[in-house]
């Protein structure tokens, strides 16, 4: 009787899970059709964020209150604006080969980007995600993989930055193993990348290690960003799905 009533009850059919291998073929898809526009956006600006942060830890000495500051200050704005301009493009090259989008030159795309409101999601997103790890480490992992598609929402929907952190949770929370999977492990992966590669010393090792850290961080961001894009817009036809199923009435 239990499962004959279970069968019959739509709100209890089995949950949709995200595809996982089709969102790793999908973002693998749009990097191949547009190598151009993802590399010449992704690996030349993680190279001058990289060689900025390497300059400034080997020429400005910490006792300098100062110039240590201003460094920081640079490095961290120069690395939010990459970061965004990188998922803006990423997110518009996914748009745009699996999902029907205008084709927009990187031009259009810099001018179309909801810069601020990006930026400051990823002001955000950080904050909550050190306070957690400062919190006994799981909660910080908890919160960085609900908001892990803050960005794309914002890009997506057209959301403001406090809907967009709580559309993330909500698109996230049913899915939370398949996305820490998608999401947070490459994240958390990539950022050991910075402690393969040896302490430069001297100018020759410096533009080595600039070289390789750019090189491989660009391409690493590049691959995470196209797999966050494309998670993001399932996470979202699911939500619609689900909604659908809950409500009949929306069909």
């Amino acid at each position: 009787m239990r499962s004959a009533r279970r069968s019959a009850d739509p709100a209890r059919q089995a949950r949709p899970r995200v595809p996982v291998r089709a969102v790793l073929t999908a973002a693998a898809r749009a990097g191949r059709r547009e190598p151009g526009r993802v590399l010449a956006v992704a690996v030349p600006l993680t190279v001058c964020t990289v060689g900025a942060e390497i300059l400034i830890d080997h020429f400005v000495k910490p006792t300098s209150l100062l110039p240590s500051l201003a460094g920081t200050i640079a490095t961290t704005g120069l690395s939010l604006l990459a970061t965004v301009f990188i998922s803006g493009v990423l997110c518009r090259i996914v748009g745009e080969v699996e999902h029907g989008q205008e084709h927009l030159t990187i031009r259009q795309i810099a001018k179309a980007l909801p810069w601020v409101r990006l930026a400051l999601a990823d002001l955000l997103v950080v904050a909550i995600v050190v306070i957690g790890l400062l919190a006994l480490v799981v909660p910080g992992l908890i919160a960085g993989n609900l908001l892990a598609v803050t960005g794309p929402v914002i890009e997506i929907e057209h959301r403001p930055v406090r809907a967009a952190l709580r559309r993330s949770a909500r698109l996230v929370r049913p899915h939370f193993w398949s996305v820490a999977l998608l999401a947070t492990v490459p994240v958390l992966v990539a950022s050991g990348v910075e402690s393969v590669v040896p302490e430069p010393h001297g100018v020759a090792e410096i533009i080595e290690a600039v070289a390789v850290r750019g090189l491989a961080e660009g391409l690493i961001e590049a691959a995470i960003g196209l797999i966050l894009v494309e998670l993001c817009y399932r996470l979202i036809a699911l939500a619609a799905l689900r909604a659908e199923r809950s409500d009949p009435t929306r069909r």
